[in-house]
C-alpha cells in the first residue's frame, strides 16, 4: 500500500473517532455538564479546606508562640521605683516582658497555653500546646489537674511529644504521690519495649516509684534489670548506688 493511501486511511479514521466522540458528547451533553459540574465543585471543596486547614494551623502555631514567648521571659526581680536611685535613666517597677518570680510567669503562660490548646485540639501547635500545660500545672503543683492534659496530649499525640507526655505523666503521679499509677504508667512504657525511648532512664523512674511506693525488693529487681541489660549505660554506676542505699535502708 502506497504511503499517500495509508496517510487517506488514517486521516478517515480519525474523522470517524471524531465524530462517534461529537455523537457521544450530544447524546451524554447532560451528564457531562453535571460531571463537569461535579469536578468544580468538589475541586473547590477540596482548596477550600486546604486554605481552611493552612489558617488554622498558622493560627494554632501563633496562638502556641504567644505562651512560649512568656514562658522562655526572663525573671528578674522589679526595679526601685522611679526618681529613687541616682541613675535619672533607670526604669522603676518590673520591666517589660520580664516577671518577678518563675510562679508568676508560669501562671502568665498558662492561660496562653490553655487556650490554645482549647481552640485547636486537633492541630499539631495544639497538641504541644496541651503538653507546655501539663508542665506548667506539674511545676505549679497542680498534678491532678497535669495528669488530666498529658492524657490529653497521650490520646492525640505521636512520636517524641506522646512519649514525652506518658514520663511527665509518671512525674505528676509520682510527685502527688500517686505511686501505683505512677508504677501503672512506667510499667506500660517498659513493656511497650519501644525503640526509641530510654529504656534505662525509664527503668530507673520505676525503681524510684517502687521505693516510693515502699516497695523495696521490686525497686532492687528493678535496678539490678538496669545493670544486667544496660551495663554501658550512664544509670548502672548509679543503679549499683541505689541498691547499696536499699540494704542499708
Amino acid at each position: 500500500m502506497k504511503h499517500t493511501e495509508r496517510q487517506h486511511l488514517k486521516d478517515n479514521e480519525l474523522a470517524i473517532a471524531l465524530g462517534q466522540a461529537q455523537s457521544w458528547a450530544g447524546s451524554n451533553s447532560k451528564n457531562l455538564t453535571a460531571i463537569l459540574i461535579a469536578i468544580v465543585v468538589v475541586g473547590g471543596g477540596v482548596l477550600a479546606y486546604m486554605a481552611y486547614r493552612n489558617n488554622a494551623d498558622n493560627n494554632a502555631r501563633a496562638a502556641l508562640a504567644a505562651g512560649m514567648v512568656i514562658e522562655e521571659a526572663r525573671v528578674m526581680p522589679p526595679g526601685p521605683p522611679p526618681g529613687t536611685t541616682n541613675d535619672p535613666t533607670a526604669v522603676g517597677g518590673q520591666a517589660p516582658g520580664t516577671y518577678p518570680t518563675e510562679k508568676a510567669r508560669l501562671e502568665a503562660a498558662l492561660p496562653k497555653f490553655q487556650a490554645a490548646a482549647d481552640a485547636y485540639p486537633s492541630h499539631d501547635a495544639g497538641i504541644t500546646a496541651r503538653y507546655h500545660q501539663a508542665k506548667a500545672l506539674v511545676a505549679l503543683g497542680r498534678f491532678d489537674e497535669a495528669v488530666k492534659a498529658y492524657d490529653q496530649v497521650i490520646a492525640g499525640g505521636s512520636g517524641l511529644l506522646q512519649r514525652s507526655a506518658r514520663l511527665g505523666k509518671a512525674e505528676a503521679q509520682l510527685r502527688a504521690a500517686q505511686y501505683d499509677p505512677a508504677i501503672a504508667t512506667l510499667k506500660q512504657m517498659v513493656d511497650q519495649k519501644d525503640a526509641s525511648l530510654p529504656a534505662d532512664a525509664v527503668l530507673m523512674e520505676l525503681a524510684r516509684a517502687y521505693r516510693l511506693a515502699g516497695n523495696t525488693e521490686e525497686a532492687r529487681k528493678t535496678l539490678t534489670q538496669v545493670i544486667e541489660q544496660h551495663a554501658d549505660s550512664v544509670y548502672a554506676t548509679e543503679a549499683k548506688t541505689e541498691i547499696e542505699k536499699l540494704g542499708k535502708a
